[in-house]
């Protein structure tokens, strides 16, 4: 009997085949993840968002196989509280790392821990001297490579390239987590001598030079009539090193895919690409970053390359940084039920279909940088609010409202004239914010006594 069993599982085995049936496929490896966060970069100085300047033409052919979100807002204005919630899928009302010199604290999960614990190599390189150690950004991370020069020279982005090729080359094999976070963009603008002349065919003027006057006048001493003295030469050098600047850094974005698909780690990986905030180039009256929350300062990139993916998408509905970390984790397969204030933008890069990925939710806002401002913000469909405690202007308590498809730049306050608009989002703000303080995790430590002064004030983060 037992040879006749035999005979039948043979024959039902080949009868198998011969249908045309097979073992389950394997699962696919788990995905590389790369995520470049290119510090004070803006969206609107991008080609790819109509910017009229070639500032990054080379980063086409990754755009022509990524979705494109053309509405993603920062959290807050400055690097802290918006890498912060990039990490932890929080909004700055619950991770509350939000003051100048905030530890992000040890009980939120970030994104590496996860990532580490489930089995990726972790790795990062900053070469912005806020996301450092001191302040526990490294959490999760395996490899940290921070910058720890002493003055506002901060390394170059072709530098960040090569040391992420000698990674690569030392890493244990697995699947592997890559947070980059370049520094170029911000002040004082600083490219290569070599990529000085690229975008203009020549380099750009020197009028402008970082936190001296009269910028330092306007923001340090809130000396608002010396706007009267901003010249079109001097806004002109501003822009011109400031796109400048930008150009260097997608040239090198591109370099970094280059060197990504030489050693075959491109095509298969999930490559998201972002900025903490953006910049002021006197929109306002201002300059820098960290004194508003206008939209100059919190309208951010954001291009997800899903693995294997090949066609572009488009996706205008409004996203948020808090919003990476939940993409992360479904691309990397991971279920963690963290209470994340984010959601997953895969369907949307995937098919570019908003109506299948739930409704639009209001996106808040919020800065509490002492000596700049302290001031929060909702967006609601065509409306902007903004809640003024105090800013550098010298405004005490006050409330604008902006309609962005008329007036994207935020020029027209129009809280005087509808009223009833106003009140209802300053209600909503408020509730929104109080719930997420009853949801808040630990108060973090602050250690802004203890940080490099020197480093952080040649970057005009102290004076």
């Amino acid at each position: 009997m037992a040879a006749v069993r035999q005979q039948m599982v043979i024959l039902v085995l080949t009868a198998a085949v011969a249908a045309g049936c097979s073992a389950p496929e394997p699962p696919p490896p788990p995905s590389n993840i790369v995520l470049v966060v290119v510090d004070t970069l803006r969206a609107d100085h991008l080609s790819q968002y109509g910017y009229p300047r070639a500032t990054s033409v080379a980063i086409d052919d990754f755009v022509a196989s990524s979705a494109t979100f053309r509405d993603c807002a920062a959290p807050a204005p400055w690097t802290n509280p918006s890498v912060a919630t990039l990490m932890t899928g929080l909004h700055t009302a619950r991770h509350l790392a939000n003051e100048f010199g905030a530890v992000l604290p040890d009980e939120l999960s970030t994104v590496a821990e996860v990532l580490s614990d489930n089995g990726w190599s972790t790795a990062a390189i900053s070469f912005n001297p806020g996301v450092r150690s001191e302040l526990n950004f490294h959490q999760g991370f395996e490899h940290f490579d921070e910058y720890v020069g002493k003055s506002g020279a901060y390394p170059h982005m072709e530098e960040m390239v090569a040391r992420v090729g000698a990674w690569l080359e030392s890493r244990a094999s697995g699947p592997f987590f890559l947070y980059l976070q370049p520094m170029n963009c911000h002040g004082p603008y600083r490219v290569p001598a070599e990529a000085k002349t690229t975008l203009l065919g020549h380099p750009p003027g020197t009028q402008f030079k970082y936190y001296q006057e009269p910028m330092e006048g306007i923001l340090r001493r809130g000396e608002l009539e010396l706007r009267k003295q901003v010249a079109d030469e001097y806004l002109q050098s501003l822009v011109d090193k400031y796109d400048t600047a930008v150009r260097y850094s997608t040239d090198q974005l591109a370099e970094l895919f280059s060197l990504l698909a030489s050693k075959g780690l491109y095509d298969d990986a999930l490559i998201i690409v972002t900025a903490d905030h953006g910049e002021e180039l006197f929109d306002h009256g201002g300059f820098s970053h960290g004194f508003s929350l206008h939209r100059e300062l919190v309208h951010v990139p954001l291009f997800v390359k899903l693995p294997g993916q090949t066609d572009a998408v488009v996706v205008e509905r409004r996203v948020g940084l808090e919003d990476v970390m939940p993409t992360v984790l479904e691309v990397a397969g991971i279920d963690a039920d963290l209470g994340l204030d984010g959601r997953s933008l895969v369907h949307m890069a995937r098919f570019g279909d908003p109506d299948a990925a739930g409704g639009e939710l209001p996106r808040l806002g919020q800065t509490s940088w002492e000596g700049r401002c302290i001031a929060r913000a909702i967006t609601d469909g065509d409306h902007r609010l903004l809640e003024i405690s105090w800013n550098y202007e010298r405004l005490h308590n006050v409330t604008r409202l902006y309609d962005l498809s008329a007036d994207p730049g935020e020029k027209l306050d129009l809280a005087a004239d509808r009223p009833e608009v106003a009140q209802r989002l300053l209600d909503d703000l408020r509730s929104r914010f109080a719930e997420a303080a009853r949801l808040a995790g630990p108060e973090p430590v602050n250690r802004k006594d203890q940080l490099d002064q020197e480093r952080l004030r040649a970057l005009g983060y102290v004076e």
